[in-house]
């Protein structure tokens, strides 16, 4: 074996390419950081208003969706202290027909968001983009609903 000092020769080229890789490295990395790392936005007490008891203002809220060029009403049920009841109203036979799957997506959804009395969930479904067509509705809804 031969033992000793070791040289290394880097070329300018080298070196060049070396810094430019290492430095796409390092962005990539902190962009996935920046993807990955949850901000905890709505997550907490002081980040969500849904969690200042005797929040609302008692009464039923509505937002709107419109499907096929006709409305159709998302209303939210809410006492003093608690949401009551989510659901969908003024859906007709043709909504149903091309929207099959909004009405068990809003049983769903607001099974989720009684049970957590706060709108501010990450809804678990298969259906991403119809939940969260509702969900925005709902969050919208419950907004009215905040007691000033």
């Amino acid at each position: 074996m031969m033992g000793g000092t070791r040289i290394f020769v880097l070329k300018m080229k080298d070196l060049i390419r070396i810094g430019i890789f290492t430095l796409l490295g390092l962005a990539l990395l902190i962009l996935l950081l920046v993807l990955l790392v949850p901000r905890g936005r709505g997550a907490g007490p002081d980040e969500s208003p849904a969690y200042n008891y005797g929040r609302f203002t008692p009464g039923t809220y509505v937002s709107t969706i419109i499907l096929n060029d006709e409305p159709v009403q998302v209303r939210v049920a809410v006492s003093e202290s608690d949401i009551l009841m989510i659901y969908l109203a003024g859906m007709d036979d043709v909504q149903r027909t091309f929207y099959p799957l909004f009405e068990p997506r809003m049983r769903d959804l607001a099974e989720e968001v009684l049970r957590y009395q706060s709108a501010y969930i990450e809804p678990k479904t298969d259906y991403p983009v119809t939940t969260g067509i509702l969900h925005e509705a709902v969050i919208a809804a419950i907004r009215m609903a905040y007691a000033d």
